[in-house]
C-alpha cells in the first residue's frame, strides 16, 4: 500500500476481504474475474417497505442488502465505532453536510482527536503520532506539537478525511462487489437483540475471497440500518442515527502548521 493512501482505505481493505463492502483501494478491479450482473432485484424501497412491515429475517440476503442501502441513502449522520478493525480504536461522528469529529488510535502508531467544518480537516495528535508522522522530528517539535491542532491536507497526511467519509460511505455499498453487482455467498443464519433491538444476522462467505466469515447484523425494527460488522473478533459497529453532529473549528491559537512538523513518514496498518 503506498504511503499516501491512509487506514480509512486499510479498513475497506479489511472488510472488502470478506466480502461485504466495496473496496478497490487502487483502482485494480479484477474485471476478468468479476461476476455477471445479477438478474434484477426488486426496488430497494419495497424491500425497505418489507422491513418496516416485521418480516425483514424472512426476505432473500440480496433484498436485505438492497434495503440496508435504500435506509443508508436516507441517513443525515451516523457514528462509526472500530474495535480493532485494521489496527484502529475509537470512533468517529459524521454526517451529510461534511462535519465530522471524533477520536482514533491506530495500533503501534499513536492517536487523535479529528474535527471537519467548512471543508477543512483538523487533528490534534498525541505524541507516538506525531513520531509516527514525522520520525526525524526534534523533541521540542514533537512537544510543541502535542495538544496542538493541525489543519490536514489529502496530500500531506494521507487522507485523514476518509475517517469521515466512511462512516455514511461504507453502508451504502453493503452487499456489492468493486464493479456494483451483488455480492454471493450471503445468508440470513437468525437474529438477535442488539440493545433492545431486534436484528437479523447474516453471514458472508464467498469464494471470491479468502480468510474467516464475516457477520453483519440489520436492524429488523424501523429503518434496516447495518448496525454492525465483524470478523475474528474485530468489527465497525454504527450507531447513533440522524444524531446531529456538533463539530467546532479550533481556535486560531490552538492551530499549529503542518510544515513545522516536516512529515516524512508514513501510516499504514494491515500491511
Amino acid at each position: 500500500m503506498r504511503a499516501n493512501r491512509l487506514l480509512a482505505v486499510t479498513v475497506l481493505s479489511v472488510l472488502g476481504v470478506t466480502g461485504l463492502t466495496a473496496c478497490n483501494a487502487d483502482g485494480d478491479g479484477d474485471e476478468a474475474n468479476a461476476p455477471a450482473p445479477a438478474a434484477s432485484a426488486p426496488p430497494a424501497t419495497a424491500a425497505a417497505g418489507s422491513a418496516a412491515g416485521g418480516g425483514l429475517e424472512a426476505l432473500p440476503p440480496e433484498q436485505v442488502m438492497d434495503a440496508v442501502r435504500a435506509a443508508s441513502g436516507r441517513l443525515t449522520s451516523v457514528k462509526v465505532t472500530y474495535d480493532g478493525a485494521g489496527g484502529i480504536a475509537g470512533s468517529v461522528s459524521a454526517d451529510s453536510s461534511g462535519n465530522c469529529t471524533g477520536s482514533l488510535g491506530i495500533e503501534g502508531q499513536g492517536g487523535f482527536e479529528i474535527v471537519r467544518t467548512g471543508g477543512t480537516v483538523w487533528f490534534k495528535p498525541d505524541a507516538e503520532f506525531v513520531r509516527t508522522l514525522a520520525p526525524d522530528a526534534a523533541p521540542g517539535t514533537v512537544a510543541a506539537t502535542v495538544g496542538k491542532w493541525v489543519a490536514a491536507t489529502r496530500t500531506s497526511t494521507g487522507s485523514l478525511g476518509d475517517f469521515c467519509d466512511l462512516a455514511l460511505s461504507t453502508p451504502k455499498q453493503s452487499g456489492l462487489n468493486d464493479d456494483g453487482t451483488p455480492e454471493g455467498g450471503i445468508t440470513t443464519v437468525g437474529t438477535r437483540q442488539v440493545d433492545g433491538i431486534e436484528a437479523v444476522v447474516l453471514e458472508v462467505r464467498s469464494a471470491k475471497h479468502t480468510g474467516l466469515p464475516l457477520e453483519a447484523v440489520v436492524a429488523a425494527e424501523g429503518e434496516p440500518h447495518l448496525l454492525s460488522v465483524s470478523s475474528a473478533g474485530r468489527s465497525l459497529r454504527y450507531s447513533d442515527f440522524d444524531v446531529p453532529v456538533r463539530a467546532v473549528a479550533p481556535s486560531p491559537l490552538e492551530v499549529v502548521d503542518l510544515p513545522s512538523i516536516v512529515v516524512k513518514g508514513k501510516i499504514s496498518a494491515g500491511q
